[in-house]
């Protein structure tokens, strides 16, 4: 192997320049010529010339061969050490244990001699050129078969070639069949053992680096075959090359034919399409889910790279770390439903139990003959009930799931209209600022929802101060950009309504912050708050279209900021409570169809009506009401009707009817779906349980008046 010319960048070995010791036929230095006997020491290394072990040690390093066949840079060397010199060879010797040989050499037939013969053997004990005149007079070599036989060497001047460690592994070297009387060019001999020292090493870093290089492809070699992660490698349009043996254990050999395609092994063709990966491109991160050989789904990380005209991938296998974090998910879930049924259940606990005692108290009292006392606690179970629905309602909103009856309304009378209420909330240590311009864009939302949450703000906002302070109560008209888009908020662009509620108190310190809009958490005492405020704020303005933010820190006070969409002229939308506000006598005669899978509570509306003066029709479910209205042959003139049924529901119900008699009033009830009725089911009310018997009754005569008889 034949190392490259060094060029300027390339560390030379620094040898110092050298003033020859004449170790025989020493003569006094002509004038201005360098002094002969003074010894040059190297700058750069310490010379360690009596270990010879050590130096062998270091010698094999370099790995030298006389057939290397690298010998071209080391022969200009020897060259221009020729014509220096003016001798009739020059070479470059390597000494070994029993031999030396020459690395390059010119004007010499030898290509190697014993060590115990070489001059070089003692020109390498010595950090210093060795420089002999006249070797027929050095008591060294008087008798050297070299000197008394061919090359017949009388002159040799060799300077040794020192490598970074201090070890000389061999010498540069001159030699004439005529003796000298002087030599001055030992310095530029050195200055030549420098350079052919600096290949020396240059040949050993590209061993070493060669060295590295197999090993780093014998450890690719071994990671290839071993690795859990499954290793791909495609071209740019996607078509296999190679794959590992984790990625054919995990989908199966990879063809030969190059037919196959990145995309056949995704579970969605879609997913197929490679990123695309610019050329030189690394670290491109992705997950897709694919099919694995035995047609299980794989859900596999990637990180892809391109050199050239290939794509290489490393895929990770994270099916297990995708159900884990499902597991926890849910286990996470189950913690929260844990919490919120928790208060369900100890706020529904004590709701029943005013309600049930009371009764049991009214039932007491009734029996002893004690009526006037039984009303007391028959008003007292009612208000229980009453708290039962209102935390119902709280936990519909904040599940997005209660009924609402959205109406175009303006901003500004809306928080005008609302001061009253506010002011009333308030004691003399708050004090209420309202900013409310007329400017503000109409929206559509349901309004008394919207004074129950503004007037639910204003009454934390009172709560959280302990000492006098202001609350403020402001609306704005905002706009959100594409570039607000990612803020978190999940929250379209367009135009909004802000409506802020900010009080001047103590602040909300982040770790509760973060809290505050989960049911049934609360900072106040006991008995002071369920904990369902603003998470029922929250439910009813994102089922509303919109999104709460806070703004807040320990000591600034706090802004609670309700996002509303505004409302397009073409999505105005009448009120559908809105028929009739008179209470007129029912139709003579009236037939109501009802429907309600629940028997004690069908058995209850049924009194309710029949008390009213209505015929009824009932029936456990939609199928059983059509049923039992062709059985008896009679039309109703109303039909009321649950949502959630067993066989048909309230909506497949409701559509049936409308088939058969396209203007018959229908009224549905619910106690969850609510808003999530769609706007396809026909219907002319809906009415949200729990509901009073009164409400229930003005309601259908509301219906029935503003609908003509059938």
């Amino acid at each position: 192997m034949r190392p490259a010319t060094p060029d300027n960048s390339t560390a030379m070995l620094a040898l110092p320049r050298a003033r020859p010791i004449y170790t025989h036929n020493r003569r006094q230095p002509a004038a201005g010529r360098p002094d002969r006997d003074m010894l040059l020491n190297l700058s750069h290394t310490i010379f360690k010339g009596d270990d010879d072990a050590a130096r062998l040690a270091a010698l094999r390093a370099y790995k030298l061969d006389p057939d290397d066949g690298d010998n071209a840079l080391y022969a200009d060397l020897v060259a221009i050490a020729q014509a220096l010199g003016g001798c009739e060879s020059a070479f470059i010797s390597i000494v070994e244990e029993e031999r030396q040989w020459f690395k390059a050499a010119r004007g010499i037939t030898l290509t190697q001699t014993p060590r115990a013969i070489a001059f070089c053997d003692h020109a390498i004990r010595s950090p210093e050129v060795m420089v002999v005149l006249d070797a027929t007079t050095d008591p060294r070599f008087v008798d050297n078969p070299l000197v008394t036989g061919p090359p017949n060497i009388r002159f040799y001047a060799g300077a040794p070639i020192i490598n970074a460690d201090g070890y000389a592994l061999g010498t540069l070297c001159l030699s004439d069949s005529a003796p000298r009387e002087r030599f001055d060019d030992a310095p530029l001999l050195a200055a030549l053992a420098r350079q052919v020292a600096a290949l020396l090493e240059l040949r050993k870093q590209l061993i070493h680096q060669q060295i590295a290089a197999d090993l780093a492809a014998d450890q690719r070699d071994r990671l290839w075959d071993s690795s859990l992660d499954m290793m791909l490698i495609t071209t740019v349009t996607g078509t296999l090359v190679a794959g590992n043996p984790a990625w054919e254990k995990a989908f199966g050999p990879v063809p030969l034919d190059g037919r196959a395609h990145v995309s056949d092994y995704f579970t969605d063709s879609a997913q197929g399409d490679l990123i695309a990966v610019a050329s030189g491109e690394s670290d491109v991160q992705t997950e897709r889910e694919m099919r694995g050989a035995d047609g299980q789904t794989i859900y596999a990380s990637w990180s892809l790279a391109r050199e050239g005209d290939l794509i290489f991938g490393i895929a990770r296998d994270i099916t297990r770390a995708r159900a884990a974090e499902a597991q926890l998910a849910q286990v996470q879930r189950m913690e929260s439903i844990g919490q919120l049924t928790g208060g369900i259940a100890h706020d529904f606990n004590n709701l029943l139990t005013i309600i049930s005692g009371n009764l049991d108290i009214a039932q007491k009292r009734i029996a002893s003959g004690q009526v006037d006392r039984a009303g007391q606690a028959i008003a007292n179970a009612r208000d229980g009930a009453n708290r039962a629905a209102n935390l119902t309602q709280r936990l519909l909103a904040y599940a997005r799931r209660q009924s609402l009856t959205p109406t175009k309304i303006k901003p500004a009378d809306l928080i005008r209209d609302l001061v009253p209420l506010a002011s009333q909330a308030l004691d003399d240590r708050h004090e209420l600022k309202v900013e409310c311009p007329d400017s503000l864009w109409p929206i559509i939302v349901d309004a008394s929802q919207l004074e129950n949450a503004l007037l639910n703000l204003v009454v934390n906002a009172r709560d959280a101060m302990d000492a006098p302070g202001e609350i403020t109560v402001h609306a704005a008209n905002a706009e959100r950009t594409p570039e607000d888009a990612d803020d978190g908020h999940g929250a379209p662009p367009g135009r909004y309504v802000r409506f802020c509620v900010n009080d001047s108190g103590s602040g909300i310190s982040p770790e509760v912050a973060k809290h505050i809009f989960e049911p049934f958490f609360t900072t106040k005492d006991v008995g002071k708050g369920t904990g369902l405020g603003l998470s029922q704020v929250q439910g009813f303005v994102a089922q509303s279209g919109g999104f709460v933010t806070l703004d807040t820190a320990p000591g600034e006070g706090t802004t609670v900021i309700l996002w509303l969409p505004v409302a397009d002229d073409a999505e105005s939308r009448p009120d559908r409570g809105s028929a009739g506000s008179a209470d007129p006598a029912c139709h003579e005669d009236c037939t109501i169809l009802l429907a309600e899978d629940n028997a004690a509570l069908r058995a209850h509306v049924c009194d309710v009506l029949q008390e009213a003066g209505f015929k009824v029709i009932d029936a456990e479910d939609g199928q059983a009401a059509l049923d039992r209205v062709d059985a008896s042959g009679t039309q109703p003139d109303l039909v009321l009707s649950d949502i959630t049924m067993p066989r048909m529901d309230g909506k497949t119900l409701a559509v049936e009817i409308r088939k058969r008699w396209p203007e018959m009033p229908i009224v549905l009830m619910t106690g969850y779906a609510g808003g999530a009725l769609d706007g396809d089911c026909p219907h002319n009310l809906l009415i949200t349980k729990p509901f009073a018997p009164d409400d229930l009754v003005a309601l259908i005569r509301r219906t029935l008046s503003a609908v003509p008889a059938i």
